[in-house]
């Protein structure tokens, strides 16, 4: 009944939180609290409780380097230039008559390459959406498809937050964990641009507005180098190269770029890396400014907040019933069907990807064993599930902000497909195995 009373107050201190726009820092502070002094009406110490906090921080400062890394290269690639010529590559490129299918495929590729579903919704998507409106296409099955694009990247990019938090999480090798991203998205990928392309073909762009293509013509030379840092960022981590030298290497590349291709110094490149690019036309500043360590540091305090919970449960054992629960229920429908119910709810109730993907992490501790291969299973399960489910959820925040972003509003959300059509394959194909003891 504790137990109870303390998640029911958590969740009001999420609500509120929400209602009134205060950081998720806040709440997760208050429950960080309210859980050491369950904690301590179970009989342990408070020295016991930080020392358990003390744990999870050790481990969290793997990946909270990894998302500093990734301010860094968010900011460097946009003032190298690296997102705006993806942009215009793209769009310029794009056949009128398979208009929403590349719209799709423009996400995907750019949101794999920079690893940021937000970051391509607030560039890319913004121009495409202004592109549709102009051009006569319906706002939501172009939202619909972008929508789809930005998750491709954001759960299979070795440059994504959300997928070297699982990496983290579940303590696997992120390489090993991209290849088998690639390999489970296969069919739910092709799905998505078969769909997209009948889409494409019942509502055809009628014309084209190259106002703000001309924009970022005049912000940035339009030069193919502009690409390397993305393109190594790409490729580097299949050539075995782990993924914070491959990240540091591409940022190195983007300095170059930005200094010998877009004449900026280093000092502006220092600036980009830790506050963030800011972008010189006014009319631009809004989809091209951000990034930078800055843009990371909130994350990276949810992220540490949250992991002491995990070891909070574990020492204290106070979800033990819970997890109970679970493995009883997990007999019955199998694994995955427990984990979408799991990433779901808590999508649903903290209204934040990474909090959910790290409380889902916390209560299914006793649906895997420990081996390598239990490893690996739940990364997939966690991958296949809350990443993409924070996504098709109108009221959480990996929802609601793309969709600000473009300037859609939940209708786009059925025209998600890859959100759904990614668990929904990886249910049918059985992957409901019994936890292994």
């Amino acid at each position: 009944m504790e137990l109870l009373t303390v998640f029911l107050m958590f969740i009001a201190f999420m609500a509120v939180s929400l209602i009134f726009d205060i950081t998720m820092l806040a709440p997760l502070c208050a429950g960080f609290v309210l859980f050491t002094i369950l904690s301590l009406r179970k009989g342990f110490t408070l020295k016991q409780v930080i020392a358990m906090a003390k744990d999870s921080l050790k481990e969290s400062f793997i990946v909270v380097g990894i998302l500093l890394l990734i301010g860094c290269l968010t900011g460097m690639w946009r003032l190298s230039g690296t997102v705006a010529y993806f942009v215009t590559l793209g769009v310029s490129s794009i056949p009128p008559q398979v208009f929403i299918l590349s719209a799709f495929l423009l996400s995907a590729i750019m949101s794999y390459a920079l690893g940021t579903s937000f970051g391509v919704a607030a560039t890319a998507g913004v121009i495409l959406m202004s592109i549709a409106r102009t051009g006569g296409v319906d706002t939501v099955l172009a939202a619909g498809a972008v929508m789809s694009g930005i998750y491709v990247g954001d759960r299979g990019s070795p440059a994504a937050s959300s997928a070297n938090l699982v990496a983290v999480l579940t303590r696997t090798d992120m390489r090993k964990n991209v290849r088998e991203m690639l390999k489970t998205s296969v069919l739910p990928f092709a799905l998505c641009c078969v769909i997209y392309a009948l889409l494409s073909l019942r509502a055809p762009m009628k014309s084209t507005d190259t106002a703000v293509m001309s924009m970022l013509g005049e912000e940035f030379k339009a030069l193919w180098y502009c690409l390397i840092p993305a393109v190594l960022m790409i490729i580097l981590p299949f050539c075995g190269l782990g993924i914070k030298l491959s990240m540091a290497v591409s940022l190195v590349s983007s300095v170059a770029v930005a200094v010998f291709v877009q004449n900026e110094s280093l000092v502006s490149c220092l600036k980009a890396m830790v506050m963030g690019y800011d972008a010189k036309n006014p009319q631009l500043a809004e989809m091209l400014s951000g990034g930078g360590i800055v843009s990371m540091l909130e994350i990276c305090g949810i992220l540490m907040v949250s992991c002491s919970y995990g070891k909070i449960f574990d020492g204290t054992g106070l979800l033990s019933s819970v997890n109970a629960g679970l493995c009883r229920a997990s007999e019955r429908l199998g694994r995955f069907p427990v984990m979408l119910l799991l990433g779901m709810g808590a999508s649903a109730l903290f209204c934040n990807q990474t909090v959910a993907t790290i409380m889902q992490s916390n209560l299914s501790s006793e649906l895997y064993g420990d081996s390598d291969k239990e490893r690996e299973s739940k990364m997939i399960d966690m991958e296949n599930s809350v990443i993409l489910e924070a996504g098709f959820i109108p009221w959480c925040i990996a929802c609601s902000v793309p969709l600000t972003m473009l300037g859609a509003d939940a209708r786009s959300v059925p025209f998600s497909f890859f959100l759904w059509l990614t668990p929904l394959w990886w249910l049918l194909r059985g992957k409901t195995k019994k936890p292994e003891h």
